[in-house]
């Protein structure tokens, strides 16, 4: 659900019991499992886009992609997504678009919106490490495409963990089994890779690129850049613009 105004609402329990009403600012997102059934009540206006996206989809696009399968979504409510505001942004002119126009573009938005749900909020089934101790080639895509995905969030370990499907301690010991690299080492390298493309090719701020990387601040992420590059940020980008 992708709020296109204020809205106020609670939850509806199985029991009939009714959560605390909450404000959900225009432009956040619920997402929630319907595998029980969800009922809200909802307090003056309400408009939103409501995406139904069937379990088996998932599982056709991992099979199709290569990738492990996706299990489950993480529930989120009243969260704040620029990939989901921005395709409910190019959504929103196709209500007044021929019909044969509309349903040409619809799939293809359909399924880049999928694919982020899946990459961001996936949650994979219990995984295992192989006999030798590493990870399969599925299981590590997977993991660095959750990294990916999820950047700018801070990408605590237990939550890579848990999204998909291991431990931590297995998690931990199974990537630098595998890579060489512990999770904290590859994820500050891909961090610095990552700022350094945005940074290349992109008019964002230093600040917003620090946020955008998962840096706590701009101070840090200046810190960290003059570190690995000896150089800062800006003066950087004077260099490699493309």
């Amino acid at each position: 659900m992708l709020y296109l105004v204020d809205v106020d609402h609670c939850d509806i329990l199985p029991d009939g019991a009714r959560t605390p009403l909450k404000t959900y600012s225009r432009g956040s997102m619920c997402l929630i499992s319907l595998r029980n059934g969800a009922a809200i009540s909802v307090r003056g206006r309400f408009e939103a886009l409501a995406f139904h996206i069937p379990s088996a989809l998932f599982i056709e696009l991992a099979e199709e992609a290569g990738e492990p399968r996706i299990d489950d979504l993480t529930t989120c409510r009243g969260i704040n997504d620029q990939v989901v505001r921005n395709i409910g942004g190019a959504l929103m002119p196709m209500f007044d678009m021929p019909d044969e126009v509309r349903d040409t573009l619809l799939p293809h938005i359909g399924l880049a919106l999928s694919a982020h749900l899946a990459h961001r909020y996936g949650r994979s089934p219990i995984q295992h490490l192989s006999g030798t101790g590493q990870l399969s080639p599925l299981q590590e895509k997977r993991i660095k495409a959750y990294i990916a995905a999820n950047l700018s969030g801070g990408t605590p370990v237990d939550e890579i963990a848990e999204a998909c499907g291991f431990s931590v301690d297995e998690l931990c010991s199974g990537f630098l089994s595998t890579t060489g690299q512990s999770v904290s080492d590859w994820i500050a390298s891909y961090r610095m890779s990552r700022a350094q493309s945005q940074l290349s090719r992109t008019g964002e701020t230093i600040a917003r690129i620090a946020a955008e990387c998962g840096f706590p601040d701009e101070n840090e992420f200046v810190a960290a850049f003059m570190k690995a590059a000896g150089v800062p940020p800006a003066d950087w980008r004077l260099r490699n613009r493309h």
